[in-house]
């Protein structure tokens, strides 16, 4: 029977597919079991085709400890360093989403406070001006783990986004809700018109309001139920 480790992190992987988050079959999502032990998506597989049993499980050298396929490289080397050296990155959640990847595409590019969807994340967002190619190496796992900082989101320029949490839920929730307001900004930006910026005064009053962990874990509860509905094999 899989554990509940293995089921969320599967549910995860199919919900980012039906979010339309991947890009072919790359993109990784990860969460940490152990001090020593990750699980993640096999290599080569669609997010739509992740189940619980067909998981990963890695140590930090990168050998396969349980589980048959390969894991992709950028995924060890991003998630292994993030997983050691972020504090609290117990789950992390790396992809392509078209709005926050098209963020970090703008020179400059951040999230501004035009929507009220914005306001969770204030102080919270880290952004990776850097870009080194392909994550195929130590050193770029462990300068993209140094760009997470003490935030929960980061945008990597020319390349996508990252979200950490300790569970599962906190991350795909920030995912989720990121992306969304990544969404809104980039569809007033098109209109060519200045974004209506939310005061300062008014964001530093309003932003704690924003954000309640127990909302993104029944955001998260809410899809898995619709999941063992329409999709019960993720579980398996």
């Amino acid at each position: 029977m899989p554990t509940q480790d293995r089921i969320d992190l599967a549910a995860v992987c199919r919900l980012g597919a039906r979010n339309g988050w991947q890009r072919g079959v790359d993109n990784h999502f990860s969460l940490a079991v152990s001090e020593t032990h990750f699980l993640v998506n096999s290599r080569g597989l669609h997010w739509s085709e992740v189940t619980a049993s067909n998981l990963l499980l890695l140590d930090h050298e990168g050998t396969v400890v349980e589980g048959e396929g390969e894991v992709e490289r950028s995924a060890f080397f991003i998630h292994s360093h993030i997983h050691r050296h972020v504090p609290g990155a117990r789950c992390v959640l790396h992809a392509h989403p078209t709005y926050a990847t098209a963020l970090g595409c703008i020179k400059g590019g951040r999230l501004e406070n035009c929507h009220q969807d914005a306001l969770r994340f204030h102080g919270r967002v880290s952004y990776d001006n850097g870009f080194n190619g392909s994550a195929f190496d130590d050193q770029e796992g462990a300068r993209i783990a140094n760009s997470v900082g003490s935030g929960s989101v980061v945008v990597h320029a020319h390349h996508g986004i990252t979200t950490v949490a300790q569970t599962v839920a906190q991350a795909f929730d920030d995912f989720y809700n990121f992306e969304v307001a990544c969404e809104y900004q980039m569809i007033a930006m098109a209109t060519g018109q200045p974004l209506q910026i939310i005061p300062q005064e008014d964001v530093n009053l309003l932003a704690p309001g924003m954000f309640e962990t127990r909302q993104g874990e029944m955001h998260f509860e809410a899809m898995k139920r619709i999941l063992h509905k329409q999709e019960p094999n993720f579980a398996h």
